[in-house]
């Protein structure tokens, strides 16, 4: 009964053409009787979108404020821009068609079609800016306190742009974020459809130099992406031609933009992304714009990224990416996490104590088969009030109550540094002795840790924060060789992510692996929204658009009705 009133008081409020709309209120007193119902008058309208980070009847009510409660979409400018950039938003690796009612609008009067294209002007603003999906719901994420999700605030001011242009509200919305707006311009050249090869036998290991009779599938795999001239290969036959140096130097550019191993030899890794479809490549792509723009609602100016996928980590200056180097990070089975929290301490010198899953399922089975084990790694048993323990006294087979200890020195898995930062995992990113792992192309090593090759340069970097006296204070402590806490105040944002693809500092589009296996269960998900939302997709000819005829000037002035 409620909502009936109200939309009977609203449309007898606001005016409909005729003799009514010489009995139009002034403006206040349009705004005042509008600012309440706004609320009850959306709830008692179908088909609006749903927000996650709003709630949309409040959204709307916000939004209408800036528009001095009149209709937004009341010209067919304003309109065929909203359709523009709902079009547009193709290249981000979103769907016009989630956002079906605003391009396929039914011809109508009624204030409800006004309300139902702004929740869906909302929900896209909503999935350009914070994603499609929440995160969460599909790659978890852990977050320190003080580093909750930055999700609803703005997004109304931002919208309300749409008073004026909506394309601006859309610019604004779009991640600004270099990572981001680099692979979506990448997203944009790949092409839509494409011819998919026939994949490339399993076999020996190609190598150079030598025949083989899949050499001219695999040229045409390589010709296919770029990689290979077509001369001398436009005449592939079947026969078994020589690798010669044309095409070795092709596998190794295909591999350096893939993640893998530059040797120039078609093993089984190297078949493996070959025989990747164009199309999947792309939903490759696709995703990880996904995960960019997640990442961007959550970066802050200063900040320091870990791409455990990558293995690689940045510290990042707004935008500016002002230092880099590789990293070394958890297996498969013991994964390093997704998080977000800030760096707070420095230790200089550490000890390492043996994290309880490296005791249990490493250090335990090699004590057993070695009594010398211990002494022979400099390892110390304490127990948990850090009291010093007999190692013959332990039962090893059912040891209870212990710690494991390494001093510091140059066989200290931490090498000469840690950078701590608060998480429930007993992760950190440190330094190491390993050096020589970095060299691999895939850098899946640790039990969850992040090591750092340079971890120096990080340090030096963060202490630089504090100025030159507190600089060389850690050069001295270093050297002295003891352990030595030191806080870093105003330390920069951590974050720990994930993505799979990325533009690389010299402007190529490259495919990174996937050593925890996330990517299918997302790209899983990207299409079944899509077949939902095409699903979704009304029936509706081109004379029932909503404002296809032009309106006039007085038309362009009408309240709501």
């Amino acid at each position: 009964m409620f909502k009936k009133c109200t939309v009977f008081c609203l449309t007898s409020l606001l005016g409909v053409a005729g003799p009514l709309q010489a009995d139009l209120p002034p403006a206040d007193a349009v705004r005042n009787a509008m600012e309440l119902p706004v609320r009850p008058f959306a709830e008692g309208c179908t088909g609006l979108a749903a927000l996650r980070t709003l709630d949309i009847h409040g959204a709307l009510g916000a939004l209408y404020k800036y528009s001095d409660y009149r209709p937004i979409w009341k010209t067919s400018r304003r309109m065929d821009v909203l359709r523009s950039e709902l079009t547009d938003l193709s290249k981000d690796g979103l769907i016009p068609t989630e956002y079906a009612y605003a391009l396929h609008a039914r011809a109508s009067k009624d204030l409800c079609d006004d309300l139902r294209i702004s929740s869906e002007y909302l929900l896209a603003l909503e999935h350009l800016r914070h994603g499609r999906f929440v995160q969460n719901s599909h790659e978890p994420v852990w977050f320190a306190p003080g580093q909750p999700p930055n999700l609803s605030p703005g997004l109304i001011e931002l919208a309300a742009a749409a008073v004026d242009d909506p394309a601006e509200a859309f610019n604004r919305a779009r991640p600004a974020m270099r990572l981001y707006r680099q692979l979506r311009a990448a997203y944009a050249e790949l092409p839509a459809q494409s011819v998919d090869l026939l994949p490339l036998p399993a076999g020996p290991t190609i190598k150079p130099d030598k025949d083989d009779p899949r050499l001219p599938q695999l040229a045409r795999h390589l010709i296919s992406r770029g990689y290979l001239k077509e001369q001398p290969w436009q005449r592939i036959s079947a026969q078994p031609l020589l690798y010669d140096d044309s095409l070795e130097q092709a596998v190794r550019a295909f591999q350096a933009d893939h993640a893998l191993e530059v040797d120039g030899l078609v093993g089984r890794q190297t078949l493996a992304a070959l025989n990747i479809t164009a199309s999947d490549r792309r939903q490759q792509v696709r995703i990880n714009l996904e995960r960019l723009r997640w990442l961007s609602a959550l970066k802050e100016d200063y900040a320091v990224l870990v791409n455990s996928a990558g293995g690689d980590v940045r510290l990042y200056r707004g935008d500016e990416r002002v230092w880099a180097s590789r990293v070394q990070v958890g297996t498969q089975s013991r994964q390093t996490p997704l998080l977000v929290s800030r760096i707070n301490r420095l230790t200089l010198n550490p000890s390492w104590t043996i994290p309880p899953t490296i005791l249990r399922e490493d250090k335990l089975p090699q004590i057993r088969n070695d009594p010398e084990y211990l002494q022979a790694h400099g390892l110390q048993v304490l127990d948990y009030s850090g009291r010093h323990l007999n190692p013959l006294d332990i039962d090893w087979n059912n040891p209870r109550g212990i710690m494991l200890r390494m001093g510091p020195g140059p066989d200290n898995p931490l090498g000469r540094m840690v950078f701590r930062f608060p998480n429930p995992f007993a992760v950190y990113l440190h330094d190491t002795p390993s050096q020589h792992l970095f060299s691999r192309a895939a850098r899946t090593l640790s039990s969850g840790c992040v090591r750092v090759e340079s971890a120096g340069a990080l340090a030096d970097r963060l202490v630089a924060e504090m100025g030159e006296a507190q600089q060389r204070r850690v050069r001295q402590l270093l050297d002295r060789g003891q352990t030595y806490e030191l806080a870093v105040p105003n330390g920069p944002q951590l974050i720990l992510g994930y993505w799979t693809a990325e533009v690389n500092e010299d402007g190529r589009l490259t495919y990174l692996l996937d050593p925890y296996e996330m990517d299918s269960a997302l790209i899983e998900r990207f299409e079944e929204a899509d077949r939902a939302a095409t699903a979704r997709l009304p029936a509706v000819e081109p004379d029932q658009l909503l404002y296809h005829q032009p309106l006039t000037d007085g038309d362009a002035e009408r309240t709501l009705h």
